[in-house]
């Protein structure tokens, strides 16, 4: 039974007011392991309401029970400061992601239903949960592909669309095939009669924590291999009705953060006031410890005011950096809480949003890969190898936008790597790191270019779902 409500993305809101708090971390030391960003957010925000702010936090939508059958960090929060609405959040809400899967078949079938047997079948199918064996298979004459549901082309649309409008043209240029030399689009398809499938996926859900603190949940997980950002419309409703908006970006300062970044050029979404840095004490030290201390150097580049936050667990030693907060999200009391709000109320006071244009967004592709693996990933200037793959997947992309008559420079760039490293070989000295470009690809409803950087696209999570 539902226990919150659903508001459309697309009603009228008005100016925003708001400042933005991005809530990042270094890349985790494994894929199956999160630093604390969500149970950190869910705190804080109870911390700044506890100190008087208008304060919200807006939050991806969860891995389609992936957290709840624990295989990797919880996406509801931890111990005192979680979500009210916890189970419905981890297992679908009202099933939004199941929708957006669905509809994605949808035009797969309508596809292999048209084309002929000569046909590529160029848009992958979706699956809800993650396995690491279902990624390529032959159908019939079609040789196609899976990819998770919030990975999912028909997903990074519901993330980037702010109007009926542009989500329904959006979704009428998806390439779904390659037949006879001519690209299918959804446009080409039957799909008058589908749509209801869809637009019930474009619901933001309104959600609190256990001390009643407001948190819009929108959009999916994963900036690892999508955009892994919660959804602009759920973003720009927060930003019109707080003055304090703290919103998660997925994975770490190198995928969730920059993706945001990265959407933002495109789309003049709000640029960041501050950064908060989430960290464990565990991470501080040992042969990884460089990335949170890149983290700190891209941040200074960009201009971005960084908060360092230590997310402090069970009877870990309680010591903040200079300049910074630490927390216990899980247990945490009221006073406790009120002393961090006041606290982090100080550090932001005055505080400034990010210079527009300090993200190099508007470079070119290949310079914009290079500026990325430099800024982000500590890369040497000259390191970033570009693999034969990638040169001749990189011609048939220009062939493709210009068949279709695609504007590259209006596409967003999503990196999809393994979420537990940086570079090709992150134990390396600084001198000798390398980041390898392996592949590239389009998505032309959603407008996203996807490249593949590294050893692996991802790393598979522990085989419990």
């Amino acid at each position: 039974m539902t226990t919150f409500k659903s508001r459309d993305a697309f009603l009228k809101i008005p100016k925003s007011k708001g400042k933005l708090i991005i809530v990042t971390a270094a890349p985790p030391s494994a894929a199956s392991r999160g630093e604390g960003k969500t149970s950190c957010a869910l705190a804080l925000l109870d911390a700044l309401r506890a100190a008087g702010a208008s304060a919200c936090a807006v939050l991806r939508q969860p891995s389609m029970g992936i957290s709840a059958a624990g295989a990797k960090g919880g996406a509801s929060g931890a111990g005192l400061s979680s979500l009210k609405e916890a189970e419905e959040a981890d297992f679908g809400l009202q099933g939004e992601m199941l929708r957006v899967g669905s509809y994605q078949n949808l035009l797969v079938s309508l596809a292999e239903k048209q084309a002929g047997e000569k046909a590529r079948i160029l848009l992958p199918r979706t699956s809800s949960v993650p396995t690491k064996y279902l990624r390529k298979v032959q159908a019939g004459p079609y040789a196609e592909t899976f990819v998770l549901s919030p990975t999912c082309e028909v997903e990074q649309i519901r993330v980037l669309s702010l109007s009926r409008k542009e989500a329904e043209k959006s979704i009428g240029g998806i390439t779904v095939a390659e037949d006879e030399g001519k690209y299918v689009r959804a446009k080409d398809l039957p799909l008058s009669s589908s749509w209801p499938v869809l637009t019930p996926a474009f619901q933001i859900s309104f959600l609190s924590t256990l001390r009643g603190s407001p948190v819009l949940m929108y959009c999916g997980p994963f900036a690892n291999v999508s955009l892994g950002i919660p959804g602009l419309c759920a973003l720009n409703f927060a930003l019109s009705n707080y003055d304090w908006v703290l919103m998660e970006a997925g994975y770490g300062f190198d995928m969730g953060m920059q993706k945001y970044l990265e959407v933002a050029s495109k789309k003049g979404s709000a640029l960041p006031a501050a950064a908060l840095v989430v960290r464990r004490k565990e991470s501080e030290g040992g042969a990884y410890a460089w990335r949170v201390l890149q983290g700190e150097r891209c941040m200074r580049g960009l201009g971005l005011f960084s908060i360092p936050l230590l997310n402090v667990f069970k009877e870990e030693e309680r010591k903040e950096a200079r300049g910074g907060l630490a927390l216990n999200p899980a247990k945490d009391g009221e006073k406790k809480l009120l002393d961090t709000g006041k606290r982090l109320l100080s550090l932001l006071n005055g505080k400034r949003a990010m210079r527009k244009g300090a993200y190099k967004g508007s470079l070119p592709l290949v310079s914009k890969i290079s500026y990325i693996c430099s800024a982000f990933y500590g890369v040497p200037a000259g390191r970033v190898k570009f693999s034969r793959a990638f040169k001749r997947e990189f011609l048939e992309v220009l062939n493709q936008a210009k068949a279709e008559g695609l504007d590259l420079g209006k596409f967003a760039l999503n990196v999809v790597k393994s979420p537990s490293a940086l570079t090709d070989d992150d134990l390396k000295k600084f001198a000798l790191r390398t980041v390898t470009v392996r592949g590239v690809s389009l998505n032309t409803g959603s407008k996203v270019v996807n490249i593949r950087l590294n050893r692996a696209p991802t790393t598979f999570l522990p085989r419990v779902v």
